[in-house]
């Protein structure tokens, strides 16, 4: 038989653990939920459909504005915060120092690409 002191010992454990797994749920959720991340994951995504639907010659602007103001805010420039990789067909979206997105697109043409404003001009080439 189990004396009370090994019991009320069991129990302190189980709920320390649980209360260490439920903050580092809750953790995980508050980081995931983000806007700069949700941010970042959005325009990477935006971008990579309108290349994937393009064809060489098109040319598209895309209006960023809140994620550069966002991004301005946690010191990344325009150029830090979206970058495309012709090579690897990737798009790298930076909203923060701490966090970025990456996200492919299928369609195998050359985008080249600069800012102008708040917009960001994409050239299928």
């Amino acid at each position: 038989m189990k004396k009370k002191a090994e019991i009320l010992q069991e129990y302190v454990i189980f709920i320390v653990l649980n209360i260490m797994f439920l903050s580092m749920i809750i953790g995980f959720i508050y980081l995931k939920s983000s806007s700069v991340y949700l941010m970042e994951e959005e325009n990477a995504k935006k971008i990579a459909l309108l290349i994937d639907g393009s064809k060489p010659g098109t040319e598209i602007r895309v209006n960023l504005k809140s994620f550069f103001a966002e991004s301005k805010e946690n010191a990344i420039t325009r150029e830090e915060s979206i970058k495309i990789d012709n090579e690897k067909n990737l798009i790298i979206a930076k909203g923060s120092k701490n966090s970025f997105y990456e996200y492919n697109f299928f369609n195998d043409i050359n985008v080249k690409y600069n800012f102008d404003g708040d917009f960001l001009v994409l050239e299928m080439i």
